[in-house]
């Protein structure tokens, strides 16, 4: 009996060794590609105004209706936005940033 308890912590704790392994992995990665994904805010706010000279002189565009360009502003700032949010909730119980300490200023 006592045998079989002991086989069952083992299985039970190494999936959990790599469940929370896993975890904070994906969570460590997440945190690493923060910065690249906040230039996409950049890359919205600079695409908004293209989408109004592209909606007053449609040859700038080259095509594209100004719509998508507009578009894929609000899309960059979502997609970012959504980024952050999702990082903050996947986040492990009591584990912060690690990549905290390289940046000048937080971004929230």
């Amino acid at each position: 009996m006592v045998f079989a308890r002991v086989a069952a912590a083992i299985v039970v704790g190494s999936v959990l060794t790599v469940f929370y392994c896993a975890w904070h992995f994906a969570f460590f990665l997440l945190c690493m590609f923060r910065p690249v994904v906040n230039v996409l805010v950049v890359g919205g706010v600079i695409m908004l105004p293209l989408s109004f000279a592209a909606f007053v002189k449609p040859e700038t565009a080259n095509g594209m209706p100004f719509w998508t360009i507009l578009l894929m502003g609000v899309g960059f700032i979502g997609f970012a936005m959504g980024y952050w949010k999702f990082v903050e909730w996947f986040s492990p119980p009591g584990e912060d940033d690690p990549f905290q300490r390289y940046r000048r200023r937080d971004w929230r």
